[in-house]
């Protein structure tokens, strides 16, 4: 089936996109149903786009309005059988405006500045009709200089912006940035790379072209320098208190705060963030588990192999940024310090294994709650830390992580239509190390074991270092209004957990005391460890009692330590 569509941004101040899709009805069919997806894939939650619908309307090309009727949440079924013309046109548009104005990378946001448009929130579909060469024209402000996208260019007339893609799939999956956004670029194996720059950053001395660069000839030589694509767009908001990525097949999403590019530590996270979802274009995109693809957009796609697609990819995303040369040794561990640390105090790892976090996706990690952490535990964080484990015992037996990287791109390749099951992973491992390392790393996969990380950093020439503060411990996270203390999270098994404190709850009175915001930590610190404490809690609008007895402070990772640089720098090296 041919599509083409129509974007009309007329008058981007008040968020809204007049979406025009046009299509041709097959022969013999009386009943046709278009649809707005519900999910994007690599962001595994319902988002119901279909909400933010003002109207729609479905014309003949004769200019007759067809029946229509809304079936589902984002579903809606034409009928040609009630047309009032005897030979009634196959050809009509779907027509429709839609409210964008949510700033996140699976969202799309329209103003008076910019538009971003991300292609599921906002073009429909047709249910059961594979849509092949679509072609779709944007139509903007003309004080908007630039656009940026990974789609084709197919116009002939430069005053308009036509582009096309191999079918629907691939025309979601490419984003587009309207506005007068800064670009830049570069080549790299003679492919054009292209940057957009959407927002504003604090002054810095970064070179974020170079660096990027430099990402991308790093993760590239991990495939045997085989990137499959003819372009790709790095596409990056800056904005306070923005951060999130999106991987798509030629290009990416990025959001991240601009005025913290100057700070060393957050710098580090933003090429990490560029280096994870730049590396997605081989893991997930390409080498994906089988459910991811083709996607049922209306519906949840359960895969319990997230561990591979999003653990494998965060542990390579730090790794890359050492080995490309962008921070130093000390930097790269203290990261994983930081996700080990993480890691440790999340008492959720002994319920949900990494498959039962991947599976559970749609109704945990995409919707966190104060409870979130005492119940699951992230497959990005554990899957990322189980593969730092694997690639040591991978390195025991005279391999690495970059032995498995190539074995699964050499797997996709004689298949690239279908994804990779778990059992295929397994069997690599089993190749590479044998039956031990494999029966390690299918335990650290299916089950809520303990993981000895201090032996596996042993392995790598560095030791932890423990820091044990000796300071009164109640197990609760803070936030505040004014002067006025609330309990946000309680954590399992805590004081403050077995004393019956409630998220939600404001603590007005600790023994008989006025609390505020800053007894949250300087009257806390003074409490006496095992000594029973009253507090009146303000719970629903109704001031209750509860009791809480302090404990010691949790020990804490402090440091990794190197002990033997030239282990250490082995261990980690490309």
């Amino acid at each position: 089936m041919n599509a083409h569509y129509i974007v009309d941004i007329q008058n981007p101040e008040n968020n809204l996109v007049k979406v025009t899709l046009k299509l041709e009805c097959p022969k013999g069919l009386e009943q046709l149903k278009v649809f707005l997806p519900s999910w994007s894939p690599g962001s595994y939650l319902m988002r119901e786009y279909a909400r933010h619908i003002r109207w729609i309307q479905i014309t003949q090309d004769n200019g007759e309005v067809l029946f229509h009727n809304q079936r589902a949440k984002g579903v809606w079924e034409i009928d040609w059988s009630q047309s009032e013309l005897k030979k009634p046109s196959k050809k009509f548009d779907v027509t429709y405006l839609i409210y964008l104005n949510e700033l996140t990378v699976r969202t799309s946001h329209v103003n008076a500045s910019h538009a971003f448009l991300h292609g599921p929130s906002y073009l429909m579909g047709v249910l059961n009709h594979e849509i092949k060469d679509p072609t779709i024209e944007f139509r903007f402000p003309s004080l908007w200089s630039k656009l940026s996208t990974s789609l084709i260019d197919v116009s002939v007339d430069r005053q308009k912006f036509i582009y096309t893609a191999e079918n629907y799939d691939v025309l979601l999956d490419c984003p587009v940035e309207i506005g007068c956004h800064e670009t830049d670029g570069f080549e790299f194996l003679g492919k054009p790379h292209n940057l957009a720059f959407y927002g504003s950053t604090y002054p810095h001395h970064e070179s974020l072209k170079d660096d990027i660069k430099q990402i991308v000839k790093t993760s590239a030589a991990h495939f045997g320098n085989e990137i499959p694509y003819d372009q790709y767009l790095f596409l990056t908001h800056f904005g306070p208190k923005l951060r999130g990525g999106l991987e798509h097949l030629n290009s990416t999403a990025l959001q991240f705060d601009g005025r913290k590019l100057a700070n060393r530590k957050d710098y580090f996270a933003y090429l990490s963030l560029v280096a994870h979802e730049y590396f997605h274009l081989w893991n997930v995109k390409r080498i994906r588990p089988e459910e991811l693809g083709p996607f049922d957009y209306l519906n949840e796609n359960y895969t319990t192999l997230l561990w591979l697609s999003e653990g494998l990819t965060s542990f390579m995303d730090d790794l890359i940024v050492y080995r490309a040369g962008l921070c130093s040794l000390e930097e790269y561990l203290d990261q994983v310090r930081s996700n080990l640390e993480s890691y440790f105090s999340t008492p959720g790892k002994k319920f949900h294994s990494l498959e039962q976090s991947s599976f559970n996706a749609w109704i945990k990690l995409y919707r966190p709650d104060e409870n979130y952490k005492n119940s699951s535990m992230s497959y990005y964080l554990k899957g990322g830390l189980v593969f730092m484990v694997l690639h040591a015992h991978l390195l025991k037996n005279g391999k690495s992580i970059n032995d498995l990287l190539t074995m699964l791109w050499d797997n996709f390749k004689e298949d690239p239509a279908q994804g990779v099951q778990k059992d295929e992973v397994y069997e690599m491992v089993n190749k590479l190390a044998g039956p031990e390392v494999l029966n390690l790393f299918s335990t650290m996969i299916e089950t809520t074991n303990d993981i000895d990380f201090e032996s596996c950093m042993k392995s790598f020439g560095c030791e932890f270092v423990w820091n044990e503060p000796k300071v009164p411990y109640l197990g609760v996270d803070w936030e505040y209004q004014g002067e006025r203390a609330f309990v946000k999270a309680v954590y399992l098994d805590t004081p403050a957990y077995k004393g019956g404190v409630n998220p939600g709850d404001e603590v007005v009175f600790l023994n008989g005391l006025r609390f505020q915001r800053e007894d949250a930590t300087d009257v806390i610190s003074l409490m006496e460890v095992n000594r029973a404490y009253e507090m009146i809690v303000s719970r629903m609008g109704k001031l209750e009692r509860v009791e809480v007895i302090p404990t010691i402070a949790p020990r804490i990772l402090k440091e990794i330590r190197i002990v033997n640089r030239e282990l250490a720098e082995e261990s980690f090296k490309f």
